[in-house]
């Protein structure tokens, strides 16, 4: 038995190297034979992909992070699944609508911890984060900018419902989490919408999504305490993906990804940069 994945969807969502799949269950019915966009119920699939990429560093002093080698694995039961970090379970399901409850990692601590598992395979960037003493200097404090910095961001995880839905060539994808591993009981919304420019051998996907961040996880991440209290943050974002088939278990594989950063991140002072961008490309091998 074989399921239907909206899997152009699922890679659109990604703010992370392992998750470049970020995604539910999106619109599921059954297939009769094994093909690119389904997968094989009870299954576990193991792909790696190896190239050449880079994910910028919005955090000030902090290097880029290089792509070079990406796993990813899956799994899809009858209502259960696995995808890298993501857990989920389908409450209910049409051939048009899919309703999930999922359990994901937190995103922004992949930018001060190069060593979070949604870093996996990356090499550990180097890099001496420092308050602008610029910022320090108008706020009228003294401050130790290294201890202000390097203040423990811990992993959180976040759960809560996700609607995945298809109209015509479009599909869909909304999610409401809450930070339930209790460091900051922030929420955050994530929601796309992608579509195929090209759909043939090769495949040509254009997404684009927003994510909005409370004001609770914010401040966790890039506030600073009795110098910077940041509100919530709508982050929008574009991709475009290509990928085409060289083999059984080889497909070549690149996109492009470019998320803003709303002045409530982009205005705090470990921030330099207003995006964060992404590209890669490479070849997905595929394991199992």
């Amino acid at each position: 038995m074989y399921r239907t994945l909206h899997r152009s969807l699922r890679r659109a969502l990604a703010f992370c190297v392992a998750a470049l799949a970020w995604q539910g269950a999106a619109a599921q019915s059954d297939c009769r034979s094994p093909a690119p966009e389904c997968v094989e119920v009870g299954k576990l699939h193991l792909s790696v992909s190896l190239g050449a990429g880079t994910r910028t560093n919005p955090v000030h002093g902090r290097s880029d992070i290089p792509l070079v080698i990406i796993p990813h694995v899956s799994y899809y039961g009858k209502r259960f699944f696995i995808e890298n970090l993501e857990l989920g379970f389908t409450l209910y399901e049409t051939p048009a609508n899919t309703f999930n409850l999922i359990a994901a990692p937190g995103y922004d601590r992949v930018f001060f911890v190069s060593r979070d598992l949604q870093n996996i395979l990356i090499p550990e960037v180097g890099g001496t984060l420092l308050l602008p003493q610029s910022f320090l200097d108008r706020a009228g404090m003294e401050y130790d900018a290294q201890a202000l910095v390097r203040q423990e961001r811990r992993t959180t995880y976040m759960v809560g419902p996700e609607w995945g839905f298809s109209y015509g060539r479009f599909v869909g994808q909304v999610n409401a989490l809450w930070e339930f591993t209790g460091e900051h009981d922030g929420y955050e919304v994530r929601a796309a919408l992608a579509a195929p420019l090209l759909q043939s051998k090769s495949s040509l996907v254009a997404s684009a999504g927003m994510t909005w961040k409370s004001a609770a996880l914010v401040r966790y991440y890039y506030g600073i305490e009795r110098v910077y209290e940041p509100g919530s943050a709508l982050n929008p974002f574009l991709k475009l993906g290509y990928s085409v088939p060289l083999s059984s278990r080889v497909t070549f594989s690149a996109f492009a990804h470019y998320e803003y950063l709303d002045e409530a991140v982009a205005r705090s002072p470990i921030v330099s940069d207003h995006g964060v961008a992404t590209v890669f490309a490479g070849l997905v091998f595929r394991i199992l």
